[in-house]
């Protein structure tokens, strides 16, 4: 194997990098605890069940997580099938190889401050099978965050190729009409953050309803925000041109946020 032009023993190389074969997740860890780790553990043993990958005890995560240092970082937690040959064919045992990356956290400056976004030139993929999962397969990703930067937004709301609103870059999103709260519906494209899940399973806004809308729907919404597990929650206060009535966020939500924060 040549390594930038540089001959190193042959060893095989991890099918995550080969072929993207596996899952991640990202949370904050605080003094040595991860945040919110029943949906984080959950998330994983999910992913792995779906693409019959192998998983590493609970334990042997939370013992590498608890040796960070104090204070607040942000972990990821990535799931691969592991080394294997030239081929695409799945080995016959279900092992695999477990990364855990440990980065800096820096507290969002003005967390509250409304965010300008826009609906994304590029569409997401439909594919129901990988639908809601964090696949290693993140190069639609890669290339929104490049179109974002270009764009100068805070943030693109993103579209799959039948113009129906998926999610974020980062982030999943939630909106308001009337008195009623709506989230995509992610059964043909997207990631099921765990913040999403948590806001849909423990209700903080009432009854979420997940529904299929184009971009235009959006656009007459009263009230956006977004939720992401490192990013936390973030307001938007205009989409294009066309600017929210309310560019807060919902009290419910906030006050749940700080003590789902605490705990």
């Amino acid at each position: 194997m040549w390594l930038n032009g540089s001959y190193s023993p042959d060893s095989p190389l991890d099918r995550g990098l080969q072929f993207g074969d596996g899952h991640f997740t990202t949370c904050l860890v605080i003094d040595g605890h991860p945040h919110c780790w029943n949906a984080h553990w959950q998330r994983l043993q999910y992913a792995s069940e779906r693409l019959k990958l192998g998983l590493p005890q609970a334990a042997e995560l939370r013992h590498c997580l608890a040796q960070f240092p104090l204070g607040v970082w942000i972990a990821k937690i990535i799931i691969t099938r592991g080394s294997g040959g030239r081929g695409y064919g799945l080995p016959d045992d279900q092992s695999c190889n477990w990364y855990i990356t440990q980065h800096a956290y820096t507290v969002p400056a003005e967390s509250n401050v409304p965010l300008k976004v826009d609906i994304a030139d590029m569409r997401l993929g439909r594919n129901p099978f990988f639908a809601g999962l964090k696949t290693l397969n993140r190069l639609e990703q890669v290339m929104l965050s490049a179109e974002k930067a270009e764009r100068q937004l805070d943030e693109l709301v993103v579209c799959d190729s039948e113009g129906y609103v998926v999610e974020c870059v980062s982030s999943n999103l939630f909106a308001r009409y009337g008195q009623h709260w709506y989230t995509p519906k992610l059964d043909h494209a997207g990631i099921r953050g765990v913040v999403r899940e948590l806001i849909i399973e423990q209700q903080p806004l009432g009854q979420v309803s997940e529904v299929a809308v184009k971009a235009d729907k959006l656009l007459q919404a009263e009230q956006v925000f977004l939720c992401n597990s490192v990013l936390g929650l973030r307001p938007v206060g205009q989409i294009g041109e066309h600017k929210l009535s309310d560019v807060s966020l919902p009290k419910a939500i906030n006050d749940w946020w700080r003590v789902l924060s605490v705990n």
